[in-house]
């Protein structure tokens, strides 16, 4: 197994479940354990037919939050496939989306026999009326802990739980190379290529490439060399290449990414319990404007778990590639509260003092917000019927009027999570040569595959896909592949 983060560990469980003899490499020291997954919200998006579904995961409620009865309409199968082929435009794998579908409560419960702890959590709209939980389908659980601190309590228990069961894991090792010989895969060179590890299977769980300038500007754009990243600074498609140069083909969009606004005052993480830039996910309550003072995305498209994934690349395309989320009395404590962490906001009585403030030109930005209040229908209640009317963009949820000072601005810029583009592999984890047929001996899911994920997708599926197709991966490499001897 090349790369230790939640892919990784669940490849390498199901392996050693499996009865294999499992080598867990991990470029970065033990203080970067847990890849991308340990900074997210930790959030998984599954499949559920109703409330004993979920209770048979946990039921457990976050801090101030709880009821005596849950209301938990179906998120079936279908419509968590249908959901991810919407979002994807109609070219995401059909077969990964069925699998990732069918096995994603398994997986949740799997997750949870490992130690991984969940929680029903209201940032994501459950919440508690007359002493009923009520739950909109898809988003539900998250992990226990606080804020982006969240998905480093998914890495804890599963690394925990793969040392105790066997699996060795060597760190600070980098994969160079997948070594093969007369068809056969045989192993491994790590670090500068001098050092070789055997093996009769590999899988890369390596992460995307979002971590290399060089990539990013090859495949995103010029202007995303110099990004901020959200996630692991390790993820430079060392283990991409490796399979391509193996064999390997290329799936998905490589020229697209999940990118969230995020507060620019806070440094990328240098270890996997540090926060991570904080993303700004109260865009829906309010607008977003360029430096310019003019609008220039949909900020209501659809719920936000669903939608910001694509704001911080509506950002690169600005001016200076930053932005500014706006509010005023009717919504600012809730954005404070809920979407916002530690980011300081600006703060200011009127439109023109406010322009003064963030930097951009007042007479602009008062027209902006005048002809958004114009399109904006009557009365005073968050709603999701509430759209704009004649105004392009326009605001197609939650159009509230911004005219209750004092107004509040927080400066954004994007925040890289990760890449789309990667290895394609079958819904079992083989990876796929350019004719369609396996790799022998070559597995790969999570970041590093390709094939998913396209324009978008909803919130939750990233971990899940890490999760399930980690796990697949693992078991397949351990039962389909005949150990032969190697030498000492």
């Amino acid at each position: 197994m090349a790369g230790a983060g939640l892919t990784g560990l669940c490849a390498a469980i199901a392996a050693r479940e499996a009865g294999a003899r499992v080598v867990l490499l991990e470029k970065g020291s033990r203080g970067d354990v847990g890849g991308n997954a340990a900074f997210s919200g930790g959030l998984f998006l599954f499949c559920y037919d109703g409330p004993d579904d979920l209770t048979s995961i946990t039921e457990d409620f976050e801090p101030g939050m709880k009821a005596d009865r849950i209301e938990a309409p179906p998120y079936t199968r279908d419509a968590y496939a249908a959901e991810l082929l919407a979002m994807s435009g109609g070219q995401a794998d059909s077969r990964l989306v069925n699998a990732l579908a069918e096995r994603s409560l398994d997986t949740v419960r799997w997750l949870a026999a490992k130690g991984v702890r969940f929680t029903f959590n209201r940032t994501l709209g459950a919440e508690v009326r007359d002493g009923v939980l009520h739950i909109p389908p898809g988003q539900v659980l998250t992990c226990t802990g606080e804020g982006m601190s969240r998905g480093f309590e998914v890495i804890r228990p599963l690394l925990a739980h793969a040392e105790g069961i066997g699996v060795e894991v060597r760190w600070s090792t980098p994969l160079a190379e997948v070594l093969r010989s007369e068809g056969r895969l045989t192993g491994v060179a790590v670090g500068d290529g001098s050092e070789t590890v055997p093996a009769d299977a590999v899988v890369i769980a390596t992460g995307g490439f979002q971590g290399s300038r060089e990539l990013r500007r090859e495949h995103l754009g010029p202007q995303w060399e110099t990004v901020r990243l959200r996630g692991t600074r390790l993820a430079t498609g060392d283990g991409i290449q490796a399979a391509l140069r193996a064999g390997a083909d290329k799936a998905g969009t490589w020229s697209s990414c999940h990118a969230a606004a995020v507060d620019p005052t806070m440094p990328s993480p240098e270890s996997s319990e540090a926060s991570p830039p904080f993303p700004l996910h109260g865009f829906w309550l309010g607008v977003l404007i360029n430096r310019d003072g003019e609008r220039f995305v949909d900020e209501g498209p659809g719920p936000w778990v669903k939608n910001y994934s694509k704001m911080g690349k509506a950002i690169m395309r600005q001016p200076g590639c930053e932005a500014f989320e706006i509010f005023d009395q009717r919504t600012a404590a809730q954005v404070a509260d809920e979407f916002a962490g530690a980011a300081e906001p600006t703060i200011a009585h009127t439109v023109p003092e406010l322009a003064k403030r963030i930097g951009v030109p007042a007479d602009r930005l008062a027209h902006t917000l005048e002809t958004y209040n114009s399109a904006c229908p009557s009365g005073n209640g968050i709603a999701d019927a509430r759209g704009t009317t004649g105004i392009a963009p326009p605001k197609s949820h939650w159009a509230l009027p911004l005219d209750r000072p004092p107004f509040v601005a927080y400066h954004a810029i994007a925040g890289l999570t990760f890449s789309f583009g990667g290895i394609r592999i079958d819904p079992n984890g083989r990876t796929l040569g350019v004719d369609g047929a396996p790799v022998t001996g070559l597995y790969a899911a999570g970041e590093a595959i390709g094939g998913l994920f396209y324009g978008d997708y909803p919130g939750g599926a990233a971990l899940m896909r890490a999760a399930v197709f980690g796990r697949a991966a693992g078991h397949t490499a351990a039962t389909e592949t005949k150990p032969t001897p190697h030498a000492a």
